[in-house]
């Protein structure tokens, strides 16, 4: 929600309201859910593959995560063909369809519908994990995962410090694939990755310690970004800094929350559970050890979190080319406000409806065409 957050901010009229400050922030690092996101993607990624390794695994990951991200996109391809056509017509014409359809890297500009840049990006990842689990063992990731973090930062410190790369008189200047196959957003998967190999070595370390530090410094991003970068920080010339500001807190979120889910009233659990092991049986639903939202709650929020990420834009566009705007801009500034919150719910609510009637139904259509049944290895939210 911090992207819908951000997104409705950028276009809500100004006003005086005591409340102007929640979208304020938003505008500030609303942006910044997205670094969340990929932090989230790496963790999940190695939680999922935890004890996997070999030909088979890897065909079976690459298969499950093509089908989970290609059967909750397709259908907002198809809205957004629909939605852009009609209201965005000069981006329409500017799109190229094919590789937005199956979400081939390419200049933003060109992106039908561009939240999609970072699904692109979560392919890449897709890629890069599946080799990895081809080509290692579990006890010998960190290893190799390890020092290409290394590597890729000390690559991207001395492209932006030393080489000003990302300058906005040398960015121009850069390749598209030089940007992308080794972007700064790399960094935040590894970094997913490496939380969640220390989390389940130590499952015992701070938890709400981290998830408060995470959230003061993650807060504070938006000061920085207003302060020192003018609220420009989610431009290309400084994506080695936005990676720092929120990637480092991002980290410590996840880590702290998850730590917090597996605490107990005396104490932590003694492991991470990553679920059974390879060649093991599920035992059946655990008894919930520690802090957790509702079940049910977060089993609609979380599974309608992609959902949300891919509708907000296309129904903010109705909403904006159909007078939204016009209509509320004599409302007292109060309602103003309120009348974006019911507009961020009801794409919440939509959703959650889109998830649980299209997008469950169809991921499982597209397993069966796959010939996936059921696995070991989990099927997690790509956002």
């Amino acid at each position: 929600m911090l992207v819908v957050l951000y997104h409705s901010a950028t276009r809500l009229p100004a006003n005086d309201s005591v409340f102007q400050v929640i979208f304020s922030t938003g505008e500030a690092l609303g942006f910044a859910g997205v670094d969340i996101f990929f932090v989230i993607s790496g963790f999940i990624m190695a939680h999922t593959s935890s004890g996997h390794s070999g030909s088979g695994d890897s065909f079976d990951f690459a298969r499950r995560r093509l089908a989970r991200i290609f059967s909750g996109y397709w259908p907002f391809f198809i809205f957004a063909l629909a939605i852009f056509g009609y209201f965005r017509p000069e981006h329409f014409a500017e799109s190229d369809l094919l590789k937005s359809f199956f979400l081939w890297p390419q200049s933003l500009n060109h992106v039908l519908l561009e939240v999609t840049w970072t699904l692109s990006y979560e392919l890449y990842f897709y890629l890069l994990f599946s080799l990895l689990i081809l080509f290692s063992s579990p006890r010998n990731r960190y290893r190799l995962v390890l020092p290409v973090f290394v590597l890729l930062l000390v690559f991207n410190l001395y492209r932006h410090f030393v080489m000003h790369s990302f300058s906005p008189d040398n960015i121009y200047y850069l390749t598209f694939w030089s940007q992308f196959l080794t972007s700064p957003f790399l960094l935040e998967f590894f970094a997913g990755v490496l939380v969640a190999w220390r989390v389940a070595a130590r499952p015992a370390g701070p938890a709400l310690a981290w998830l408060l530090a995470g959230t003061v410094l993650f807060l504070a991003g938006g000061w920085i970004n207003e302060s020192i970068y003018s609220g420009f920080i989610e431009q290309g010339f400084h994506v080695v800094p936005r990676v720092f500001v929120y990637g480092l807190p991002a980290c410590m979120l996840v880590a702290g929350l998850v730590r917090l889910e597996k605490m107990k009233i005396g104490g932590i659990t003694s492991q991470l559970e990553y679920g059974p092991g390879k060649g093991e049986r599920d035992s059946g639903p655990r008894q919930a050890a520690g802090m957790q939202a509702p079940a049910r709650f977060s089993a609609l929020t979380g599974g309608a979190s992609y959902a949300i990420y891919l509708s907000h834009i296309l129904i903010l566009t109705v909403a904006w080319n159909t007078g939204f705007n016009q209509f509320i801009d004599s409302w007292p500034d109060i309602m103003q406000i309120a009348v974006y919150i019911l507009l961020m719910l009801f794409i919440l609510g939509y959703s959650v409806l889109h998830y649980t009637l299209l997008e469950k139904p169809l991921h499982q259509l597209f397993k069966r065409w796959l010939g996936l049944g059921p696995t070991l290895l989990k099927d997690p939210q790509p956002s």
